[in-house]
């Protein structure tokens, strides 16, 4: 199936008033609650007359008939007329028929409600209007009333009336002719045979009958209640498997066999269990031809059909609406749409795959009503109109218009139209394209006009199509290349010379029916391209020295040819920097504003170009041909390879660009750059590289920087830089991320240079260190005046406190997103306590869980201050790991006994640490008691308890994931020392305090034994004091003598 790509919305530009006059329709009304315009159709009396009137049914309007209500009307509006110009047609002026019955006067029929005017056609002077609801009183004694419809003709200007009935017939009830609804649809053959649809017989199944109007009109009589028409013909009952399927719902005729006889359409909407489908009738003995199937259950197929020659291959083609279709965009939520189905007559019975439009107003009811409308815009080929009755804004309905063309079959039908009410609707729904009726000329300017019923608001609109105008323009310029060193022209209210050219704007009209004289308005825009890049202009108009102006050409039959001559310059070389690119000259021309008010304004063609573009070039030192060929050649490297998740990651491109060709216009560097760098500028500290202007951009959506390499980069240019950028943003990075470098310039042949792809390496790397503390670092025992109690009470009854606190710190770069630490503590050996856990303190992002509870003798606990030893260590959570960590060697220096998870059972505590960042520390503190009792009772003996810490990571934040992840794993002992020796064989206070007096005694005899040896009386010899002063007066009494 070939669906139309087709957006049926009022955001199309372009498409609100092609050449159906919308602006100023002409309106008729009718009586409010009418439904006047529930039907419309043209009516000329006969085909030499120039006058076309309007036709329009008006199925609930009350009539002059005594005693009936609501039987229905069809009113004639002429043309022009005034809105309130339309006046009943006397069909039928008497009251119901009556018989005798029982013995009493009873109405044979009954026609109020009966919807007269519900349909109406009309065929070179002959008009027929029906009544689908018109009830007779069956010839059965129970009297009962069946809706067989009954339809009017009319000929001679209104002059003459018949009735007929084809359904009151001696075959009533059901299962017969009694539910029949003659004259739910009508139509007439190109012979003006009458065909009727009738989808309420032999149990809603559904006939179609034809007859000629002159046989109805001979012989008529008001008193022939059952009456057989001369040539009448009929559909017959089918099998009951073809009950409630409405054959007759809607009724087209149309030449399909290739015999030149036409064939009947008739729909049948809830026929081929209610997918519906479109009968193929033979007009002679009302035998079925062919049926196409729908293709939506309950989408009505087959309610609407009509019957044109949409490509032009002298074929006619059929359309089928299904207004109740649904488009299924999701399954559960599925919008009614409406669809219209085209099909093509390839040969005689054989027709093309649909060819679909699809509504998309939602319950917009699309293919209610569908009208071919005639050559509307006089181009070769037939169009059609399709209503669209409960579309648009407060579903105040739409009519949308759709242009033949030589290639439906492939290319679909081509909307140039959308039609709305002039007004809006208020309260109710005014089923604006409801009905619809084209292809008739009202004004005689050769031009197919439109009918479009509102028949909720009892309004009918009438468009006059325009005039169509095919413009044929053309625009020369000389020279087109523009030598900036011939300058020829002055630049006025100057004393410059400068280079100029001549652009002449020539323009041509055609069409049928077009005014007599035409202006049309030109707007020459000059170099329009760089206006819509926001570029410098090039050229400018010599005399206003702007870069637009607007003409008029006058045209008509008289003079069918007409030009515009203008004169432009070029601008100074330092005025601008494009030199390789066209100057685009662009023309944009549209008919100007139409004066004469009485006469229906023209309208440019619509499948014509209103736009024209030609170029002019700037001379360049390229050669013979001035053509620059470039030879652009680019190279790159980075200062490094491999960048790590949270370091600074600073990166600089060295780049060269060199041009071994003919110059290069406009060129330019284009670095593309990842998502995850930023642009920090060029390199300036390097007197090697050129300082060139780089700028930092999005386009396309790219984030890229910019840089100027000249305009032009002249032959043999060579041009390094450097860019610095910061990559930060690697999270979300993949193991690889890219620069892309390319140059560019203006050129046409061989404008770029080779590709570089610069690649950076993204690792994560965590530098995690692990380290413990003990306090105190040992303990001695016993402790003075103190005793274990036998059942404590207080965490301090049963010994000193010990505190093992371990840190696990991320000295980055990189983070991490979680670890895990295992604690072992030495808490009992085989039933006594060693380090009795009271409490575990974590800081930062640590939660931590025991295989058992702590405390489990729920001892009281004391409060105690942290030593500032210990405060410190908690506070520290960003030293450095080359900071000196409290030395635990000393405990080597005991050969007692070591106590860990290997010879005793251990308290496991199990940590989750969150994320770390670079700096960031996650610390466990683990307070205990040391369980005295137990070492006392092995006094002297020193021992070493261990704690065991493991940590893991397990995972980082980053989608770089490293390939092995750190591990780390550490002791902390705390050393027990006892402080006093235990002498068993102590020596008693009395022997002490004898051996002092025995040494006394003895000191004593050995002084006096010295003594009495005359120890004590030996002379004392001389001192050196006396000697001196022996000599001193020696020498003294030598000198007196």
């Amino acid at each position: 199936m070939f669906i139309l790509g087709m957006l049926l919305c009022p955001a199309l530009n372009g498409v609100w008033s092609f050449n159906l006059y919308a602006e100023h329709p002409t309106i008729y009304r009718g009586p409010s609650g009418s439904y006047f315009g529930y039907s419309v159709d043209f009516y000329q009396a006969t085909t030499d007359s120039n006058t076309i009137s309007v036709l329009v049914g008006a199925p609930k309007a009350n009539t002059s008939q005594p005693g009936i209500v609501e039987a229905g009307a069809v009113y004639y509006c002429p043309w022009p007329g005034l809105p309130d110009s339309c006046r009943q047609i006397p069909f039928d002026n008497s009251n119901n028929r009556m018989m005798k019955a029982n013995g009493t006067r009873e109405p044979l029929e009954f026609k109020s409600h009966q919807w007269f005017g519900a349909s109406v056609r009309t065929h070179k002077g002959k008009v027929v209007a029906c009544a689908p609801l018109y009830h007779w009183r069956t010839l059965k004694p129970s009297g009962d009333k069946e809706p067989v419809g009954t339809c009017y003709v009319a000929v001679q200007n209104f002059s003459a009336y018949a009735e007929y009935s084809p359904c009151r017939t001696n075959d009533p009830d059901p299962e017969g002719q009694g539910y029949c609804q003659a004259g739910f649809s009508v139509d007439f053959t190109k012979e003006g045979r009458l065909v009727v649809g009738g989808p309420g017989s032999f149990y809603w199944q559904g006939q179609v009958m034809t007859a000629g109007v002159a046989e109805i009109l001979n012989g008529y009589s008001l008193k022939a209640i059952l009456r057989q028409v001369p040539g009448e013909k009929h559909t017959r009952a089918a099998e009951d498997t073809h009950d409630d399927s409405y054959l007759g719902y809607s009724v087209a005729v149309g030449e399909f066999t290739g015999d030149s006889e036409q064939e009947l359409i008739a729909g049948v909407p809830r026929g081929a269990q209610n997918f519906g489908y479109v009968a193929m009738i033979n007009s002679n003995n009302l035998n079925f031809i062919q049926n196409i199937t729908g293709e939506q259950m309950a989408s009505y197929f087959g309610y609407s059909v009509a019957v044109t020659d949409l490509n032009g291959d002298e074929m006619d083609d059929m359309l089928v609406g299904a207004p109740l279709y649904m488009e299924r965009e999701m399954e559960s939520k599925p919008r009614e749409v409406g669809r219209v189905y085209l099909y093509l007559q390839m040969a005689p019975l054989t027709f093309s795959n649909p060819v679909v439009l699809t509504g998309t107003y939602t319950f917009g009811r699309f293919g209610t009503a569908i009208a071919p409308v005639g050559d509307l815009n006089q181009d070769g080929y037939n169009d059609v109109a399709v209503g669209c009755p409960f579309g648009g804004e407060e579903r105040g309905g739409r009519v949308l218009i759709f242009n033949g063309n030589r290639d439906v079959a492939t290319q679909g039908l081509t909307l140039s139209q959308e039609l709305r009410a002039a007004w809006s609707p208020a309260g109710g729904l005014p089923g604006y394209g409801f009905t619809l009726r084209g292809g008739y000329d009202l004004d005689n300017n050769q031009y197919p006009d439109l009918i479009v019923g509102a028949f909720g608001a009892a309004e009918v609109s009438v468009y006059r199509s325009r005039a169509v105008v095919s413009v044929d323009a053309e625009m020369i310029l000389t020279p087109k290349i523009l030598n900036p060193d011939d300058r020829q022209c002055h630049l006025p209210q100057t004393d410059l010379m400068v280079t100029c050219l001549k652009v002449n704007v020539c323009a041509a009209v055609s069409g049928i029916g077009i005014p007599s004289s035409v202006e049309l308005r030109a707007e020459l825009q000059l170099d329009w391209l760089k206006g819509n890049r926001g570029g410098v202009k090039r050229v400018l108009f010599l005399d206003t020295q702007q870069p637009q102006h607007t003409g008029h050409l006058t045209l008509g039959h008289k003079r069918p040819h007409a030009c515009l001559s203008y004169t432009i310059f070029l601008k100074e070389d330092d005025e601008f920097r494009d030199k390789l690119t066209p100057i685009s000259l662009a023309l944009n021309y549209s008919l100007a504003p139409f004066l004469r008010s009485r006469s229906l304004p023209p309208v440019l063609n619509h499948y014509s170009s209103t736009f024209l573009q030609e170029h002019a070039y700037i001379l360049l030192d390229c050669g013979d041909d001035n053509i620059c060929i470039p030879d652009l050649q680019l190279s790159a490297s980075m200062d490094r390879s491999e960048l790590v998740i949270g370091n600074d990651n600073l990166v600089m491109l060295t780049i060269t660009a060199v041009n071994r060709g003919e110059g290069a216009y406009e060129t330019e560097l284009h670095t593309v750059i990842p998502p995850e760098a930023d642009y920090i500028g060029v390199e300036r500290r390097v007197e090697s590289l050129s300082q060139l202007n780089c700028e930092y951009k999005m386009i396309n959506e790219s984030r890229m920087v910019v840089c100027d390499l000249g305009n032009p980069m002249v032959a043999g240019t060579e041009l390094s830089v450097g860019l610095r950028f910061s990559v930060q943003r690697l999270e979300d990075a993949r193991p690889k991320i890219s620069f892309e470098l390319q140059m560019h310039s203006s050129n046409k042949d061989n404008s770029n240079s080779n590709p570089v792809s610069l690649n950076l390496s993204i690792v994560a790397k965590a530098q995690l260190d692990l380290r413990g503390v003990s306090h105190p670092s040992q303990v001695v025992l016993p402790f003075p005046r103190w005793e274990p109690k036998e059942k404590p009470i207080k965490e301090d009854d049963v010994g000193p406190q010990v505190t093992h606190i371990y840190q696990l710190h991320n000295s980055g770069p990189s983070s991490i997103q979680q670890a895990e630490l295992q604690v072992g503590w030495p808490s009992r050996f085989r039933d006594e306590n060693l380090l009795y856990a009271m409490e575990i303190k974590t800081v930062g992002p640590i939660t931590c869980r025991t295989n058992t509870s702590l405390n489990p003798l729920g001892l009281q606990i004391i409060t105690l201050q942290d030593t500032p030893e210990l405060l410190g260590f908690l506070r520290n959570t960003s030293t450095s790991s080359e900071r000196h960590k409290r030395a635990v060697t000393p405990v080597q220096s005991y050969t007692g006994k070591t106590l860990n998870c290997t010879n005793i059972s251990c308290l496991r505590i199990m940590c989750v640490v969150g994320r770390l960042d670079r700096g960031q520390s996650a610390v466990i503190e683990i307070r205990s008691r040391l369980w005295a009792q137990t070492f006392l009772q092995r006094r002297n003996d020193p021992y070493i308890l261990n704690s065991t810490v493991s940590s893991m990571v397990t995972a980082m934040p980053y989608r770089i994931q490293p390939p092995t992840f750190p591990e780390h794993s550490i002791s902390m002992g705390t050393l027990v020392l006892w402080g006093t020796p235990d002498v068993s064989f102590a020596v008693p206070l009395w022997v002490i305090i004898l051996a002092i007096l025995l040494g006394l005694l003895v000191l004593a005899m050995l002084t006096l034994a010295m003594w009495k040896c005359g120890f004590f009386d030996r002379a004392r010899p001389p001192a050196e004091d006396d000697v001196s002063d022996q000599e001193q007066l020696t020498s003294d009494q030598r000198g007196e003598a």
